[in-house]
């Protein structure tokens, strides 16, 4: 059923070509990560930034089944294939797909402050993806992304302090690598600033 999904999710272009077993295999890293980070407390709230096509969400709402989802996608179109694929995998009482921009959703009371761990794949560069999930998160939690090769210092910079968050390990599992961000602080008050602002006027 899952591997069909994300077939037809390739074949309407909200997948990138490479196949979909490198799909899967990014996707397990993800879980992996939320799996050793997460520790005794297995369960639990994930915010996905930009799903898209499903990868890693739909793969992570399989694989994780006793933690609950926001799945965040500003395209219509996308937003709207990612709920008929919740609702064909039976997971719609653990998961939500909300089509807004990720500004937006951040500053509201319903989910800012809210999520265990945020998720980002090919979301935007650092500083937009740090902006956009800082608030999301609830205090000492994190922010994992998928990372290029040999990307460590993508991160390194004084203005990441502004988001409260930290980037506190990389790793690498297989083809794929992932930098892990913890909120240890609170953000600044004015992030994230309006929806486009970060990708127009990155913090660094």
């Amino acid at each position: 059923m899952l591997r069909g999904i994300l077939e037809k999710s390739q074949k309407l272009n909200f997948l990138g070509n490479p196949p979909i077993d490198d799909h899967i295999r990014n996707a397990m890293g993800f879980a992996q990560v939320i799996h050793g980070f997460a520790g005794e407390n297995q369960k639990g709230k994930i915010y996905d930034l930009g799903s898209g096509g499903g990868v890693p969400a739909l793969i992570l709402v399989e694989k994780l089944e006793n933690w609950s989802f926001v799945l965040l996608e500003r395209k219509e179109k996308r937003a709207e294939f990612l709920a008929q694929a919740i609702k064909s995998l039976d997971v719609a009482e653990r998961v939500e797909v909300i089509c807004d921009e990720v500004e937006n959703v951040a500053r509201s009371l319903d989910y800012m402050y809210s999520a265990d761990f945020v998720t980002a794949r090919a979301f935007g560069p650092p500083a937009v993806t740090a902006e956009c999930a800082c608030r999301l998160l609830k205090r000492n939690q994190f922010l994992v992304v998928s990372e290029p090769p040999n990307s460590e210092n993508r991160w390194a910079d004084g203005n990441l302090s502004l988001t409260g968050l930290s980037a506190i390990k990389y790793l690498q599992f297989g083809l794929s690598s992932f930098q892990i961000l913890q909120l240890l602080n609170p953000p600044s008050d004015k992030l994230p600033r309006r929806p486009g602002i970060p990708r127009k006027r990155p913090l660094w």
